[in-house]
């Protein structure tokens, strides 16, 4: 699997489909379809991502009514329903990479309120081992997302995911997944 951009990422992530939060991608200018998606899946609040570059404006707790004041600056974004919707509910965020030679790498938080970006600046576990490593136990569900990966085939991939005590979702699952990287 090659995963070259933001787009690809969320081409491959509905082509596998893999659970997420409902998400639309817009060009500026879409006024009118964004204020249906808001329609279609009403929820208290909404993340904006820049997708037309790596590491661009994101917005990860919006509240409805001003979700279309805030697009002005974007040129390609997205607008998904947030998982700040769901934070009293979130056991772990952000991404691991299990390579087919076994070798596990993961950034992590157990902060409910965290964001993948805040996983990646304060995380709870900041790993690089292997399958074998006992130590993975001390990570909270870790087979069970060591489970998930491998039965959707995403060896070799850096999953950026959620997961909760609940479901939630579109296919109303455990882990929520935000990206899928290999060559960016």
């Amino acid at each position: 699997m090659e995963i070259k951009n933001k787009m690809e990422s969320i081409r491959k992530i509905n082509e596998l489909n893999l659970n997420r939060f409902p998400e639309q991608v817009f060009n500026k200018g879409e006024e009118e379809n964004v204020r249906e998606f808001l329609k279609m899946y009403p929820a208290p609040y909404y993340a904006i991502r820049d997708k037309s570059k790596v590491g661009g404006v994101l917005k990860l707790k919006v509240d409805c009514d001003k979700v279309l004041d805030e697009i002005g600056e974007y040129n390609l974004f997205s607008i998904n329903v947030s998982s700040a919707n769901y934070a009293a509910h979130q056991l772990l965020i952000g991404e691991i990479e299990i390579l087919s030679n076994g070798e596990v790498y993961a950034i992590l938080s157990t902060n409910p309120t965290a964001s993948g970006r805040d996983a990646f600046i304060n995380p709870t576990f900041n790993i690089k081992t292997d399958i074998f490593d006992k130590d993975l136990n001390v990570i909270p569900h870790f087979n069970f997302i060591y489970q998930y990966i491998i039965f959707n085939g995403l060896t070799d991939v850096i999953v950026e995911f959620s997961l909760f005590d609940k479901k939630v979702g579109i296919n109303n699952e455990k882990i929520v997944i935000y990206e899928l990287r290999t060559h960016y």
